[in-house]
């Protein structure tokens, strides 16, 4: 092999793909929150809030369903209610019940959609598709209330769950009391992301362990910290990482010591361990500082993103915790409620272009037969009569930068609209299955319009 990098989606993140741009800028966008406010709130007797730190929502596809495992915690007002792993489930992703399970008692009942006890704040949830004993196709770890490390457990549905041995499989002396796992894709390996401090510098920051066997883990190494670009009360409270195309995305949970607030940044990785910040540290997901719901903004001073995003018809769902007190605040005067905020598929960042514009990708090996691109175009203002003249079109090239034949700029259809799939062609001629396994570039010329994202598709002929 030629030794080039295999692309299936390329995102515009950060710039290990791009060997040229001209008169381009790369733009973040923000996920909309959706128009309802909180979608789960606290609402039995066994719950004083609710938070997801990470906690995890899935789509079930086998059983159209949305899955959510999030942590009900006692409150003032509800001292007794306990620390619960309680489990919800939704047909659209809105409209959230919470089933009875009959598992856990509570108050001489067990009419409740408690799934564990002495669950803290802290647990995250892996649909582990690549195991094949399906009664570990669902991996749960969680932080308990005394402290005493991170916990495990497995399950064939996520709705019932058994704890792999007595004790926790990491000790506190280990890590700390946030972590979110993947399953990378590549290695097969098991990664965990959590926060972790320094005798010689006792801030919060990102350190990852691995895993062959869901077991047993490497010693911790430090993978993110604050730096001296970051103001001076950054801490790192953990980290929602995933894999995302040939890459690895992350949900930055950023802490500001001095407000108590906590905010969300996007970083990119193309191993795992070394991260981009991506879009010059721009905030992602933003605080709501004045009352845009009806009954309050929830969100208006913390905000913890799920372990991973639901991709679903073209969007991304982001559920999230917000709370509307400070970090610091004691426990029981906390008010979680659970979120969502959407955006469209690879739609975190584009490359965009007024006057025309160009982007050349690095060389890499071609593995499809389809070419999409995830863009759209300006439109002509309301009663114009102007049609718009934004376009997106595409090149290949091989590794020396000489224009395949039958696959240039000239050549190209001209790309008009707004599509996350659309299908590029040249003169008519879209399938690209001759080009597998050369090395290839892409050059793109953009004028009014965003270009979020490439797909190499194995679309049928």
């Amino acid at each position: 092999m030629n030794g080039a990098p295999e692309l299936d989606v390329l995102l515009f993140l950060d710039d290990t793909m791009l060997a040229e741009t001209d008169n381009v800028w790369q733009s973040l966008h923000h996920p909309v929150k959706h128009k309802a406010g909180p979608l789960l709130e606290a609402d039995r007797p066994w719950e004083g809030y609710v938070v997801l730190q990470p906690g995890t929502v899935v789509y079930d596809e086998q059983n159209e369903r949305f899955q959510m495992w999030y942590n009900a915690q006692p409150s003032r007002e509800k001292p007794d209610a306990g620390h619960n792993l309680c489990y919800a489930t939704s047909t659209d992703g809105v409209r959230w019940e919470k089933p009875e399970l009959g598992l856990v008692e509570f108050e001489g009942s067990t009419a409740n959609n408690i799934q564990l006890r002495d669950v803290s704040w802290t647990h995250c949830v892996l649909k582990d598709a690549a195991d094949v004993d399906s009664g570990r196709r669902y991996k749960l770890l969680w932080w308990p209330e005394d402290g005493s490390g991170i916990y495990a457990a497995v399950s064939p549905d996520g709705e019932q769950w058994d704890p792999l041995g007595e004790g926790p499989i990491i000790p506190r002396r280990m890590t700390g009391d946030t972590c979110s796992l993947m399953r990378d894709p590549v290695s097969g390996q098991y990664w965990l992301y959590h926060k972790t401090r320094t005798p010689s510098r006792p801030i919060r920051m990102i350190s990852r362990m691995e895993s062959e066997d869901f077991l047993h883990w490497s010693p911790s190494r430090r993978i993110l910290a604050p730096d001296e670009l970051d103001p001076p009360d950054t801490q790192f409270y953990g980290l929602s990482a995933f894999p995302y195309g040939s890459q690895y995305l992350g949900l930055l949970w950023v802490y500001h010591t001095y407000p108590g607030t906590v905010d969300v940044q996007v970083v990119s990785s193309r191993d795992g361990l070394s991260w981009d910040r991506t879009a010059g540290r721009k905030l992602f997901m933003h605080l709501v500082p004045t009352n845009e719901y009806h009954g309050g903004a929830f969100d208006s001073v913390q905000i913890y993103p799920s372990s991973v995003p639901v991709e679903k018809d073209g969007q991304l769902l982001f559920y999230y915790c917000g709370l509307s007190v400070p970090h610091n605040t004691l426990a029981v005067d906390q008010e979680g409620r659970i979120g969502l905020a959407t955006l469209r598929r690879d739609g975190i960042c584009s490359l965009d272009a007024t006057s025309p514009g160009s982007v050349l990708t690095r060389p890499f090996t071609w593995s499809g037969n389809r070419l999409l691109i995830n863009a759209a175009t300006a439109s002509p203002a309301p009663g114009s009569g102007d049609d718009g003249h934004g376009s997106v079109t595409a090149q290949i090239e091989n590794e020396h930068g000489e224009t395949i034949p039958g696959l240039s700029t000239a050549e190209c259809t001209p790309f008009v609209g707004d599509e996350m799939d659309a299908i590029v062609d040249w003169d008519g001629h879209s399938d690209l299955s001759g080009l597998k396994g050369r090395t290839v570039q892409l050059r793109f010329e953009i004028e009014d319009a965003n270009l979020y994202s490439c797909r190499i598709c194995m679309a049928p002929h």
